[in-house]
């Protein structure tokens, strides 16, 4: 063509124009960074009309585009054609010239057909560039299918499973449950954080797909993929990075892996439903008062079969949510699964070959103790072990939820299979009576109610109120009337030990207006407060009207 230059443009649709992509004749560090858009300059115009355009003299066209770095004032003339593949826009072929020069029609034509043996060369480049992609992603689905077959069918488990989803996406990957809480059970990758607060484009029925999460804390991107069973969430697999910046090769090894971790974790399920089943039937049996002798040694021959020792001597755990919104929280299929997991692992670790059991409307633990003369190391009632233990169900009971409460009540020890039972009726004694008292969150062992173990057996209530009356009423009745508190007095002093100086403390009075309420209960009671006999029958009296519906303080 006898040109000072000629340039190469191809349509770039993700950066919405055409990009130069080679050049003799002009700056070669412009190449890739200068972008016509439809319409722009010469060439935008050619490419938006998909006809050839010649100018004389450039400079004193309205169309031409100067470009800094890229364009030379000695350059005068310039024709630039379209390449077209069939319908679609290719790119765009200039010449430029030094001297001022008109192009003919057989110039035109020649730089055109040019421009048409280029598309042919473009399109089938592209073509096979489409077909190597497609070849290496078949090679990368295959790679990523026989990876994820392997570990199924070896059973490898979850860790594995998701160990590999790391190593096939390039990235650290975690897995949490439906709730954003961390699977801690398969390993500790993916994003440092215990919890993710997860968004509804992961949590909605039916949702799909890559999703973004940016952390503040630590600040991190993270790509989310739904693990589903049908509509249910069942986990949500994390890797670090956002999702524009995953390839077509990490995206596969994601939405493959949440396939392969939906069905392992469904095999799993199954089989803790089955070992749920078995094991809450085993305690349904053992807790059951009316069994002999012969049903204890069957039972105990189950237990062997599920690799558990039924124990000579045990004590009995019961976890209960404290009100109505902790119970519809707790029986919440992912609060559940989760309270289950996390409270087998738990006891395991403390006690090995007890038992814990997630029911209905409640837990039960069975934690062995051992038999005949005590040895370091081993759990008696009342230890300090013991106590940590509780207090370890009742914070991770409350890692379910900011509004969720629970309590746990302690029997005491069963000294044989026969017994449990008893200790099974006396921990959920001590829960129901401690949520007559107003308490919730704590735990309360039956050998800490005192006389209110004797006042549990008394049948009837009617008889516990009377009894209140008889002892209490008369002072009751004054502190409504003269708006006195006497009951809480006395209430104070009991919880002192009967020591005046500590109960005004715990008061906020004065040892004499103490001394005042004094007299004046031993006035209406026509009995002295030093005597023994009446300090007994008004200790019992006040705790009776805790268990008095009706009775209790501020009714």
């Amino acid at each position: 063509m006898e040109a000072d230059v000629c340039s190469l443009y191809l349509q770039d649709e993700a950066r919405g124009g055409l990009v130069l992509t080679a050049t003799n004749g002009l700056n070669q560090g412009a190449v890739g960074r200068v972008v016509m858009a439809p319409g722009e300059g010469i060439t935008g115009t050619v490419a938006a009309r998909r006809t050839p355009l010649w100018v004389l003299d450039v400079a004193t066209d309205p169309r031409f585009k100067w470009i800094p770095g890229l364009d030379e004032h000695r350059f005068t003339s310039m024709l630039s054609v379209p390449i077209l593949a069939g319908p679609r826009m290719v790119g765009a072929l200039n010449i430029q010239t030094v001297r001022r020069r008109e192009f003919g029609a057989d110039e035109v034509a020649f730089l055109s057909a040019i421009a048409g043996a280029l598309a042919g060369v473009l399109e089938r480049s592209e073509l096979q560039h489409r077909l190597e992609l497609q070849l290496e992603e078949i090679q990368r689905s295959e790679t990523v299918h026989e990876r994820f077959t392997e570990l199924v069918l070896s059973g490898a488990g979850l860790a594995r499973i998701v160990e590999a989803i790391s190593n096939l996406a390039g990235g650290e990957v975690g897995l949490f449950d439906p709730l954003g809480f961390r699977l801690e059970q398969v390993g500790g990758g993916g994003p440092p954080v215990r919890r993710l607060s997860l968004p509804p484009a992961i949590t909605a029925e039916g949702a799909a797909g890559l999703v973004p999460l940016s952390l503040s804390r630590p600040r991190l991107d993270l790509t989310l993929a739904s693990v589903r069973a049908g509509s249910e969430l069942v986990a949500v697999l994390a890797m670090v990075g956002a999702p524009d910046q995953a390839t077509p090769g990490r995206r596969r090894a994601l939405e493959h892996g949440a396939t392969v971790v939906a069905l392992e974790m469904l095999k799993e399920r199954a089989a803790a439903e089955v070992e749920q089943r078995l094991r809450g039937d085993l305690l349904d049996g053992l807790l059951t008062p009316t069994q002999n002798r012969e049903d204890l040694a069957r039972l105990a021959l189950r237990a062997e079969r599920l690799g558990y020792r039924v124990p000579e001597r045990a004590w009995v755990l019961v976890l209960e949510p404290d009100d109505e919104r902790s119970l519809n929280g707790y029986q919440a299929a992912p609060l559940q699964d989760r309270l289950r997991r996390d409270l087998n692992e738990l006891t395991q670790l403390r006690f090995p070959g007890a038992l814990a059991v997630t029911r209905a409307s409640s837990a039960v633990i069975l934690i062995p103790a051992h038999g005949g003369e005590a040895q370091p190391g081993e759990v008696e009632p009342g230890s300090a072990e013991l106590d940590q233990f509780c207090q370890a169900v009742l914070q991770l009971a409350r890692g379910l939820g900011r509004r969720l409460s629970f309590s746990i009540g302690q029997g005491s020890l069963a000294r044989s299979a026969a017994e449990l039972a008893r200790a099974h009726a006396e921990a959920r004694q001590s829960l129901r009576l401690a949520r007559r008292a107003g308490a919730a969150g704590q735990v309360t062992s039956y050998r800490s109610l005192g006389a209110l173990r004797l006042l549990l057996e008394v049948p009837d209530p009617e008889v516990l109120r009377r009894f209140v009356a008889e002892t209490l009423g008369p002072v009751m009745d004054y502190g409504r009337g003269h708006r006195t508190p006497l009951l809480e007095t006395l209430e104070a002093l009991v919880a002192e030990s009967w020591n005046q100086r500590a109960a005004a403390r715990r008061l906020h009075v004065h040892i004499n207006t103490l001394a005042y309420r004094l007299q004046r209960i031993e006035d209406i009671l026509g009995a002295r407060l030093d005597q023994p006999e009446t300090r007994v029958v008004v200790s019992v009296s006040l705790q009776a009207r805790q268990l008095v519906p009706g009775q209790r303080r501020g009714e």
